[in-house]
């Protein structure tokens, strides 16, 4: 049975932040059921983080949110409301990875990214010090192999369950943990390597 029909609106609006865009365009679509409105609602902010997480530049997971939500319309009738969050994690990590290896992705000229140009703007010691430490996530998660970064995604900076891990990458459960802690691992390395190097 197909999914409750979307429509999409254009996402780029002025005035707001990357991401505020993105929920604005999410939202903005007109689900014929209401409960898939709802369930965008309740999901948007997870998707986002593991989008831009998983590698993605601002501008790109503001489209690759819609493709999530999309996905899950078009499915919503056999993803039950307990696995929802799964569906749309997994979805959102394959969507990502997809992204990041397909030529346009590697070609595009993305300009300053809103967390950058913001940067230029004179800010706090605070956000200039939690904008410094973003981007040092940034690049320590993208030296990590894709399982790597996924299952840190997920488990660290997302704090899913062991169950909902599993779920989500479609492993048994016995195998988040190695994985996990082979994650932290280069995780680990990888922030030091960046930290010796001066990465600010």
């Amino acid at each position: 049975m197909p999914g409750p029909s979307l429509s999409l609106v254009p996402a780029a609006l002025p005035g707001l932040t990357t991401a505020e865009a993105a929920h604005a365009a999410v939202g903005a679509m007109a689900p014929a059921d209401p409960r898939l409105r709802e369930t965008v609602q309740r999901h948007l902010d997870l998707v986002w983080r593991v989008l831009r997480r998983g590698g993605l530049f601002p501008a790109d997971a503001e489209d690759a949110c819609q493709d999530v939500f999309w996905i899950l319309a078009q499915r919503y009738e056999d993803v039950p409301e307990a696995a929802q969050r799964s569906f749309l994690v997994s979805t959102a990590l394959r969507v990502a990875a997809d992204r990041r290896r397909s030529k346009w992705h590697s070609t595009v000229d993305t300009g300053l990214e809103v967390d950058e140009r913001a940067s230029l703007a004179p800010l706090a010691d605070e956000q200039l010090e939690l904008s410094r430490a973003a981007r040092l996530l940034d690049r320590a998660l993208a030296s990590l192999s894709d399982d790597e970064r996924a299952i840190y995604i997920l488990a660290e900076l997302e704090q899913l369950s062991r169950t909902e891990v599993a779920q989500a990458l479609a492993i048994p459960p016995g195998t988040v943990a190695s994985r996990l802690r082979r994650a932290r691992e280069s995780f680990d390395a990888a922030l030091r390597r960046l930290l010796r190097g001066g990465c600010r």
